[in-house]
């Protein structure tokens, strides 16, 4: 049975003409409270045993596990064991808090795994401080039955000669050219350090994969150069890009940035990067404008007239893209607008919540926008469930002709939302005060 408030909705309505019943002896009073009290402690029983089973999971099995093969078998149990509890519960902010705290973990284990093995392969501990974070749905705490690597990596500076023999040789052979391996005499500390965590990603990317974090298509990812490196090479891209428009990172990439979260180590080094690269962005008021022109300008998938604008042939004949028509716009224009207002909360619904506060938006327009993303979410996860046949490939597609009334009518209520909030932010901030 659900632990939700539909088990005392359901007393109410049940016992309306006995709540009214001002006649009704005590002990009728009791045996039907009593009623009440035992369905109460069924739920919580059933909530406290679910609540041990994921600390047996989480603490014990994850935190102990000595193989990728072990870490691999717990993340399926929890994928499993959140697919049955979604579809008991049908809560998605449960599903996102369940990911996080079990994803965390099994990602700090592969980290902690992968640490050992750069030590037994002769490579050495890591030689600074580094921080591992999360971004996209990860640094959102927005995750779902299918996830995969969107990583950054900082570490701290290391003038020292760090570099153990095994770590000289084995850059010197990454790094070399036809002729051979470059000289070991000629590796710098910075070349060396950077070196090292290039291995570290490398293992790390390939290690998640083992255990079912899928690698990012995009190349989000720390084994990719322009995802990891020092707090002072960090500062540079952002530099280069938002005030030369130029260097390695691309607009995108900035807009990605916006949702890290530290995963594993000094989370201080991304605190202490993030305030720089927020006071950056915010601004740079050129930068700010185009990234809002983007946001309000993704199309939604209704049509002029309320229909559905869907794909004419191919593999996804009859379906559209809700993640791209109908939940990215709502990401990104929550994003944007709560850039704008300082706010540099990353989850979706707390940056809902705190426009909220500021009354920035209003209440309806809170509880629509709340309701929006309930709605696209939970078909994207249901979507999910049901392709895990066909390996995801048609996760993001829906079918709108296969719904209900009532269903069509809740994913135009979503868009009709996700538009008037577009809307919102062009007269605000495109057509208001100049940015």
């Amino acid at each position: 049975m659900p632990l939700n408030f539909s088990i005392i909705e359901s007393f109410i309505n049940e016992h309306q003409e006995d709540m009214k019943n001002k006649a009704m002896l005590r002990h009728d009073r009791y045996r039907i409270l009593s009623e009440l009290g035992e369905t109460l402690q069924t739920v919580l029983k059933d909530y406290e045993v679910f609540e041990t089973e994921l600390n047996a999971l989480v603490i014990e099995t994850i935190h102990n596990a000595t193989s990728y093969e072990t870490l691999l078998e717990c993340h399926e149990r929890a994928v499993s064991g959140v697919e049955n509890f979604f579809l008991e519960e049908d809560t998605i902010v449960d599903v996102h808090n369940l990911f996080r705290i079990i994803r965390d973990r099994i990602a700090n284990r592969v980290l902690d795994l992968v640490e050992e093995e750069m030590v037994e392969e002769g490579l050495g501990k890591p030689p600074v401080e580094y921080v591992w974070a999360g971004l996209g749905s990860e640094g959102r705490d927005e995750q779902t039955m299918v996830t995969d690597q969107d990583n950054m990596l900082i570490y701290s500076e290391c003038d020292d000669d760090f570099a153990t023999p095994g770590l000289r040789q084995r850059y010197s052979e990454m790094t070399g050219v036809a002729g051979g391996p470059i000289s070991l005499e000629t590796l710098e500390p910075k070349r060396l350090l950077d070196g090292y965590f290039e291995i570290f990603a490398r293992k790390a990317s390939d290690r998640l994969n083992e255990v079912g974090f899928e690698k990012c298509k995009g190349g989000v990812m720390p084994v990719n150069a322009r995802w990891r490196g020092s707090v002072p090479d960090w500062k540079k891209r952002i530099e280069e890009r938002i005030t030369y428009n130029k260097g390695i990172f691309e607009p995108l990439d900035i807009i990605i940035l916006t949702d890290a979260r530290a995963v594993k180590g000094d989370s201080a080094l991304l605190a202490g990067f993030l305030e720089y690269f927020f006071a950056m962005l915010t601004n740079s008021k050129h930068v700010m404008k185009e990234f809002v022109q983007s946001a309000v300008l993704m199309p939604s998938a209704l049509t002029f007239f309320g229909g559905f604008k869907v794909e004419k042939e191919g593999e996804h004949k009859d379906r559209f893209n809700i993640k791209v028509m109908g939940w990215s716009p709502l990401i990104l224009s929550v994003r944007m607008l709560s850039l704008s207002n300082g706010i540099f909360e990353t989850n979706t619904l707390k940056r809902i919540g705190i426009l909220r506060e500021r009354n920035i938006i209003k209440k309806d327009m809170e509880n629509s926008l709340i309701d929006a993303y309930f709605t696209f979410v939970r078909y994207r996860i249901i979507n999910q469930i049901n392709s895990r046949d066909e390996g995801g490939k048609s996760s993001n597609f829906l079918r709108p002709d296969m719904l209900g009334p009532d269903e069509q009518e809740k994913l135009r209520r979503a868009m009709k939302s996700v538009e008037a909030f577009q809307k919102l932010i062009q007269e605000t901030l495109l057509f208001g005060q100049p940015m």
